[in-house]
């Protein structure tokens, strides 16, 4: 997920994929406009076993869900074994700020934060362990 420029709707958020080489846009002509005005734009990615989605938020307090489901089988180190052999260890989340068009632009981060949830929905929309599951802190 990502912040970008394109020519429909000026800044936007869009999701991408590079699996294998091979790289799909997966909003196109539907990315996310951010709104005129809007400084700040907060970025959440869910993983929930076999899949992970992102979301967004304009305010940082209400998020919305892109509505993209993907395979998180491609962040293991099992995936990247198959494909190239190894050279890797795990998943990772991170930031990072690319400026393809040379502009000399920079982003700036304010935040990162890294919360493990549990794998069991409650009706509030919570997160829990489940039953037998324990995690050490």
């Amino acid at each position: 997920m990502f912040l970008t420029w394109n020519e429909i709707n000026g800044k936007v958020i869009e999701v991408g994929e590079n699996n294998r080489g091979k790289y799909t846009s997966y909003l196109k002509d539907n990315a996310i406009k951010v709104p005129d005005g809007v400084e700040y734009v907060w970025f959440r990615t869910k993983v929930r076993k076999q899949t992970y989605s992102y979301e967004y938020s304009f305010d940082g307090v209400s998020f919305t869900e892109i509505p993209v489901q993907l395979d998180a089988a491609v962040l293991s180190d099992d995936y990247v074994l198959q494909s190239y052999g190894g050279f890797f260890t795990g998943a990772f989340v991170g930031l990072a700020a690319v400026d393809y068009a040379g502009y000399g632009t920079q982003a700036e981060f304010y935040q990162f934060e890294y919360q493990e949830l549990g794998d069991a929905l409650a009706a509030d929309g919570s997160y829990s362990w489940e039953a037998g599951e324990t995690r050490d802190k």
